[in-house]
């Protein structure tokens, strides 16, 4: 359940802004990195400091800030008041189990969205929050983790000329978005295989941790829906922003990431239905199994009922009881025992009970 909830509980009756992060960290410390480029200039630097970024955010040129790690609440609120984020901003970045939404702050456009990815150790979704801000010339990432999953926008970044490096915030803002959109795809293949190899231990015999897996694969289902479905709403209202932040140009491109979204939620949907229906599958092999076991020992019962009238008979030890000083009595009565024995079991074939 830990992992389904959302937004962690903090302390009751704090102000409106108040930067308190109550998630246990991912990346204990912060770490700071530019990217700074236009059509014909490229420049890149890790580790950098606040003092560095401020220097690159009053260039004409365009400058992305990625922030890794958020867990210290005083440096989040320093790197805010360096780079003007309003204080509700910060409330958001730092509380990490916000919902996937776009707000607009005068000359900035505020993005928070879920990132997915898939734990092979653990085999189940884990999400993360990644927030986004961006203005005329510059665009700044947080992320919970020191982990870089923007490789392949940097690499097209690294290339040139390109039409990355000619676009603005707006358009580097809808290629993280399309990343982590990408993300999503690659988190639905590999529930898909784990749905398959489950349904093929449906279809023979359950295995004991099957009910185990079912519950397991509901609660990731739960987390892909909560994850995914506020992200259709993010960039369709991005899509229809009515800012000069966001130019024609990236309007179009958005178009098709909603497109991409809206497939990602329909193949959340269908795995839902087959989650399901493993559920109800695994009931009626139960039930199966146990009317097979049931008909079996109902069948054995059934045998021994008149073989046990026999022995009863034949237990009483009566002096006048003729078939007990018969030399062949012994032999007779385990012979007709016997023939009861098949003749029934004949009987129950003939009517395809067994």
């Amino acid at each position: 359940m830990v992992r389904l909830l959302r937004k962690p509980s903090r302390p009751v009756g704090l102000p409106p802004g108040s930067i308190f992060h109550v998630k246990p960290p991912i990346s204990k410390k912060i770490r700071l990195s530019i990217i700074e480029y236009t059509e014909d200039m490229f420049i890149e630097k890790d580790h950098a400091s606040i003092e560095e970024c401020l220097k690159h955010m009053d260039s004409p040129s365009m400058t992305w800030i990625q922030v890794y790690g958020i867990s210290d609440p005083t440096m989040v609120a320093s790197i805010g008041k360096h780079f003007n984020l309003h204080s509700l901003m910060l409330e958001d970045i730092v509380t990490t189990g916000q919902r996937s939404k776009l707000d607009v702050y005068q000359d900035q456009v505020f993005m928070v969205v879920r990132l997915l990815q898939y734990d092979l150790s653990k085999k189940e979704v884990k999400d993360e929050q990644v927030s986004i801000v961006f203005g005329p010339n510059y665009l700044i990432s947080f992320l919970e983790h020191d982990e870089d999953i923007f490789t392949a926008v940097k690499d097209r970044l690294r290339q040139g000329h390109n039409r990355m490096r000619k676009q603005g915030s707006d358009y580097l803002a809808y290629s993280l978005l399309d990343t982590i959109v990408d993300y999503y795809f690659v988190v639905l293949e590999k529930v898909d295989t784990d749905l398959d190899r489950l349904e093929e231990d449906l279809g023979s015999d359950p295995p004991p941790d099957t009910l185990q897996r079912i519950q397991h694969a509901k609660r990731d289902m739960i987390i892909l829906r909560k994850a995914v479905w506020p992200i259709r709403d993010v960039v369709n209202r991005f899509l229809q922003l009515d800012s000069s932040l966001v130019s024609p140009t990236t309007q179009l491109y958005l178009r098709d990431v909603y497109d991409h979204t809206v497939q990602t939620i329909d193949i959340i949907e269908g795995f839902r239905d087959v989650v399901s229906g493993m559920f109800d599958i695994y009931l009626s092999n139960i039930n199966i199994r146990t009317n097979e076991i049931m008909k079996v020992l109902t069948i054995m019962a059934t045998i021994f009922v008149p073989l046990t009238f026999v022995t009863g008979v034949y237990g009483m030890n009566f002096e006048n009881m003729p078939e007990l000083h018969h030399p062949w009595g012994y032999p007779l009565a385990m012979l007709i025992m016997l023939c009861i024995a098949f003749g029934m079991l004949y009987y129950f074939h003939r009517k395809k009970w067994i």
